[in-house]
């Protein structure tokens, strides 16, 4: 068992593309992988089940070679024996466009509003970038919370 190697990236610990079989553990929705190479947090992984469907899920902890993973769609089915997981590099991004103005979107940012599909023009980290606090401008009116 152990991993399997589709293609690699020489960035530090990480190799993306390694597949992991791995699965320690399954608890509820997270899935917990051990002797994994350089996973990072929030990186997407993609997880093969033994009847070959995808789900795909997102690194939530990590301990050196120990990664907890949420998956998005569920674990039945997930094993240890034939569940191969596969770490992508990416985090999660969702496409964006100025035809999302106005539009209603579930919690996946798919529409649901019954208007017609979006055409991305980008896609952007869900996360966003952090601000710098020395950097803002400082609020000199109090606001009103309640």
């Amino acid at each position: 068992m152990g991993a399997q190697q589709n293609f690699d990236v020489d960035d530090g610990n990480l190799e993306i593309g390694m597949e992991y079989r791995t699965v320690s553990g399954v608890a509820g929705p997270l899935v917990i992988l051990d002797k994994v190479k350089g996973p990072k947090y929030q990186e997407i992984v993609n997880i093969r089940l033994g009847d070959g469907t995808t789900r795909r899920g997102q690194v939530l902890e990590v301990d050196g070679e120990k990664a907890v993973v949420q998956v998005f769609e569920g674990t039945s089915g997930i094993d240890n024996k034939y569940t191969t997981v596969q770490f992508t590099g990416e985090v999660l991004k969702t496409p964006v466009s100025l035809d999302m103005l106005g539009r209603i979107f579930n919690g996946s940012g798919k529409p649901i509003d019954n208007g017609p599909p979006i055409l991305p023009e980008a896609y952007l980290d869900i996360s966003g970038s952090s601000i710098n606090p020395s950097e803002r401008t400082y609020p000199e009116e109090m606001i009103q919370t309640g």
